[in-house]
């Protein structure tokens, strides 16, 4: 799938902190007023994010340009997948400009094929994170029903695409929660894609897209996702 990785292991981070960020699309200077209040430190810290990191907003080569900092992460979103499918063919070209992809077309080819190329080098399907509380995934839309799949099987490119564009599980957390299983083999699987009012959390699932219909963007600490119960995230809005 576009010579992208599969997946990616992080060890524990013995240094400083790890967050997570939800879908940023291109709102770069929201997310630098969220990383300062945070008192983030980009020597010790690092900052991961669910994907879907342009489109939409303004800042869109400058965020593509944060994946080649050491301290900064992202797995796929689609609409990474938009910019790579668009580049080979001009039908998904379309499609991506009409998703808020235009300010991408609009650029010489040459920047093009470069930060194309930035997010082949960096950008992973699914990430595992470990943390003092267990190890964290990163998926951008739904997870199979056990991680060690996308941990050690080569997947299909239609398989790719359900696990970047599939909203079934979120919809099903909706309708009814208690039908939601966890994932197996991991402690937590953190969400974008699927925008809502605030993190919203089912099972070892959370969702934490939240920039439009919440109006603002998410940054969470890890330890502090894997170590709240089911309760106290509920009682903290989550």
């Amino acid at each position: 799938m576009h010579e992208l990785t599969q997946h990616r292991h992080f060890r524990r981070n013995h240094r400083g902190r790890d967050f997570v960020v939800g879908d940023i699309h291109g709102q770069l200077e929201r997310l630098r007023r969220e990383l300062r209040d945070a008192d983030f430190q980009p020597r010790t810290d690092r900052l991961f994010a669910v994907g879907d990191l342009v489109d939409r907003g303004e800042e869109n080569p400058e965020i593509i340009s944060w994946l080649e900092e050491r301290w900064f992460f992202s797995v796929l979103g689609n609409h990474e997948l938009l910019l790579l499918d668009g580049l080979e063919d001009d039908r998904r070209a379309m499609l991506h400009e009409r998703n808020g992809g235009e300010w991408f077309y609009q650029q010489p080819k040459a920047q093009q094929i470069y930060q194309a190329g930035v997010l082949r080098q960096h950008l992973s399907l699914a990430f595992t994170i470990e943390t003092p509380r267990g190890p964290i995934g990163l998926i951008h839309a739904t997870a199979p029903s056990d991680w060690q799949t996308v941990q050690e099987v080569p997947l299909e490119p239609g398989q790719w695409d359900e696990l970047v564009w599939d909203r079934a599980d979120y919809n099903r957390a909706m309708e009814a929660p208690d039908m939601v299983p966890p994932v197996n083999h991991i402690t937590l699987v953190v969400h974008g894609h699927v925008s809502c009012p605030r993190p919203i959390r089912v099972a070892n699932r959370i969702w934490i897209d939240t920039l439009y219909r919440g109006g603002y963007l998410t940054l969470m600490p890890l330890p502090a996702l894997s170590g709240l119960s089911h309760h106290q995230r509920s009682a903290a809005g989550y």
